[in-house]
Formats: C-alpha cells, structure tokens, sequence
C-alpha cells in the first residue's frame, strides 16, 4: 500500500508509460452526467493528481476548457503539456495539493479522483488529508464544489469533510459496477462520490486550521500503525 504514497514510485511509473494513459476510478464518459449538474462550460476546474489520465482531456473536448491540472510528478506534467497542445486554453502545473499556490477563490469545482485516497498511502495521512482539504476549500468560489471519487466508505470518508476547520454541506452517491462479477469482484470496484459544497462559513471555521492541524500532527505521530483504518489503498481497476 505503501508505494503510493512514495514519490520515486510515481516518477518510475510515469516514466515507463510514456505515450500511454491510465484513468484511476472512473472515466469522464462514466461521471460527464453528473459533473454536469455542478459545473458550466464556462467555470475554473482544478484537477488534482491528474497523472497522465485522459479524463482531462475528453472534459476539454466536451466543452470545459478552462481547466488546470496539478501533479507532484514534473515527468507525468510534462508528458501531458506535450499530449495537449492542440488544445491551447489547458494549463499543466507541477504542484503539491496540501500547498497549493493558487489565490483564495480561484476555481468554482476541484475534481480529485483518488487523490485523498493517495494521501492514506504515506506518512502522516490524516494531517496530510486536512491539509488538502484545508487548501481546496481556500481555493474554492463561494458555493464551489469539492468533488471527490474515492473508495473509503462514508462511515470512513465523511468525518474527514466535516473537520472544525471546514464548512462543507455533504451528498454522496455510489457508483457500482453494472456488469455481472461476483459479489467480491463487485466490492472491489464501488466508488463512492462525495460532493462537497462549499458554505458561507467557510472562512471562518478555517480559523480553526491551526488548532485541527496541531491535533492531528499529535494523532499521526502517535499511531501510524492505525492511521488509515479509514482506507484501502487506490486499486488499479482493469476496467479504468
């Protein structure tokens, strides 16, 4: 589980799928519909993680061209800047997504397919997971929406979205699979999407970052060992 949250993984990994692509979770014909109800063709989307996934891509050819994508990996953003010059209004960055570098309010909806589930892979997971959601809430309009494609559970997802430091209004839908498997193949490949809205009292409870990030620095150095009993590690679907 571990190798996800080790950048020398991502740096090997995209290196060796030059020219190829992979879409973790779901794929833009999969959740067009319903991304659809949350965003126009003519808001700011932010892609966190985006690796070298075409998601971004067929959404640009859709009509939602004013879109930014982050990775941490300098090889996978360069990769996907030569890919997409033929579409001119998309923007590449290297970036951490626990430290973005974006103005307050700056997109209407962030997309994170597997993101904070990338964060429970590495050290300090749940500091690291309030620390994304710390900065996406900042970067986020007024009423912009968090949308997050995930495997954990909401009986382990929701209470990181409700942290003091955060004012979110909360649905969530499952995504399951609809051709035939056995009952595990089919456990396997639930995703789960948590649509964060965020709320006028946004700026406020963020006052409370400083105190929920000194606690949660407490818990991780305590206990790793039982620091994500919240969730599995991202599995690479054959059907993504």
């Amino acid at each position: 589980m571990g190798k996800y949250g080790d950048p020398e993984y991502w740096d090997k990994r995209y290196g060796d799928q030059e020219g190829k692509t992979f879409d973790w979770y779901e794929t833009w014909s999969d959740l067009e519909e319903l991304l659809g109800k949350y965003m126009t063709k003519t808001a700011k989307i932010l892609v966190i993680g985006c690796g070298n996934a075409e998601f971004s891509e067929e959404m640009y050819d859709a009509g939602y061209t004013n879109v930014v994508n982050i990775d941490t990996c300098s090889i996978v953003i360069e990769q996907m800047k030569i890919r997409t010059q033929d579409r001119p209004h998309m923007q590449w960055e290297v970036m951490d997504c626990t430290d973005l570098k974006f103005e307050d309010g700056s997109f209407d909806i962030c997309i994170d397919k597997g993101m904070i589930d990338t964060l429970f892979c590495g050290s300090m997971p749940f500091l690291n997971a309030a620390k994304l959601t710390n900065e996406i809430q900042r970067v986020l309009k007024p009423s912009g929406i968090y949308f997050v494609v995930s495997y954990g559970i909401p009986e382990k997802r929701l209470f990181h979205f409700k942290r003091d430091h955060l004012d979110f209004s909360i649905s969530t839908f499952i995504i399951k699979p609809e051709t035939p498997e056995s009952e595990k193949e089919k456990s396997n490949k639930i995703h789960y999407i948590y649509i964060c809205t965020k709320g006028d009292d946004a700026e406020t409870a963020q006052e409370n970052w400083p105190m929920v990030r000194e606690q949660l620095e407490e818990e991780d150095s305590k206990d790793c060992s039982d620091s994500e009993t919240a969730a599995p590690s991202p599995r690479e679907d054959s059907s993504s």
